[in-house]
């Protein structure tokens, strides 16, 4: 059973999901749904009749239901029902929302709640369809990291579960999906406290997310042409370089790049070689996906997600927003093309 329905576990959503095993609820609110059914209680486990370095834990509802393994307290902090859902609303606090889908799977090893922002449960920009869904997970059986991200995948079993948590896990990034909230927090001692500036980073993360939604749009209305395109490439590629060298003209390296640069502008997922969209969608997917060139996709990702890569999309996208840096960006490009032999 991939969705991990047991005995003990309901998913309730606004529509039957693939497993047909929905609850299906015109309405769900965050004070009413099935995570409101019940909590978890740690009890602390004897040995010799005497307390044990060692908690279990239990469910209000179900005191024979045991959830996970012993765990030591010392190391481990559970999150409970009651203070996963009080973080789902501070996340979505004053946003326009629709709960999707909410549940648990192994038993109530792991909860999770699906959440649409309204205005973007269809997010589309320049004709690019964006992620969806806000999702949250938490795993009371030690299974896993107290999580939230975004993504086309809703939450609805254990499969999507999982699926949602490596993504988080491995801060993965897919073609012509930008602006994501991939956030996670270990069960460690001080967890609940944390709890608020996690609230407060998604919080920020879902403003900018749509602020993004409405300049990459705007962008989307731009017209480029491919050699305006290219010249802005060069001049980006070529932006550390300095004056004197401008004359020598780019690196073989940095020309591929160039020609890398345009290949996926012009054909790129999602591109069709017209707007500054796909200048910047090109840009993007270069960085997170072929700049550090070879097989190693560890590395790649970590230049993507923390490293140069990162530092370079966050460059283009602000160049974009400035219209003198970008005509100086343009104008050295064209120097640069027009010395290079």
């Amino acid at each position: 059973m991939a969705h991990n329905l047991k005995e003990y576990d309901k998913q309730q959503g606004v529509q039957v999901a693939w497993h047909k095993k929905t609850e299906v609820k015109e309405l769900i609110t965050l004070d009413d749904n099935y995570l409101r059914t019940f909590d978890i209680k740690p009890v602390r486990l004897q040995k010799n009749g005497q307390d044990s370095k060692w908690t279990i834990l239990e469910c209000t509802d179900a005191p024979e239901l045991e959830i996970g393994q012993p765990y030591n307290p010392e190391t481990f902090k559970p999150i409970t029902n009651a203070d996963f859902l009080e973080l789902v609303r501070k996340c979505i606090g004053g946003t326009d929302h629709k709960i999707v889908s909410v549940g648990s799977v192994r038993n109530r090893g792991r909860i999770f709640l699906s959440v649409e922002l309204v205005g973007m449960e269809k997010f589309k920009a320049a004709g690019r369809q964006f992620s969806a869904f806000l999702n949250f997970g938490n795993g009371h059986d030690k299974s896993s990291v107290l999580w939230v991200n975004t993504s086309n995948t809703c939450t609805v079993c254990d499969n999507t579960f999982t699926f949602n948590l490596v993504s988080v896990e491995n801060k993965a990034e897919s073609t012509g999906e930008a602006g994501d909230i991939s956030m996670k927090q270990r069960h460690t001692k001080n967890v609940v406290l944390k709890l608020p500036a996690m609230a407060d980073l998604v919080d920020k993360a879902i403003g900018v997310q749509g602020e993004f939604q409405i300049e990459f749009d705007k962008l989307g209305q731009v017209s480029i042409v491919k050699d305006d395109a290219k010249s802005l490439f060069a001049g980006f590629v070529g932006r550390k370089i300095t004056k004197a060298d401008v004359k020598k003209g780019l690196s073989t390296r940095a020309v591929n790049t160039v020609d890398r640069l345009v290949q996926l502008y012009d054909k790129g997922a999602g591109n069709s070689g017209e707007t500054m969209a796909d200048a910047f969608s090109a840009v993007t997917d270069y960085y997170s996906h072929f700049s550090s060139g070879g097989e190693n996709v560890f590395r790649q990702v970590v230049s993507s997600e923390y490293g140069a890569g990162l530092v370079a999309k966050t460059e283009f996208w602000n160049m974009l927003g400035d219209s003198e840096r970008f005509t100086a960006t343009q104008e050295r490009g064209v120097e640069l093309l027009a010395n290079t032999k």
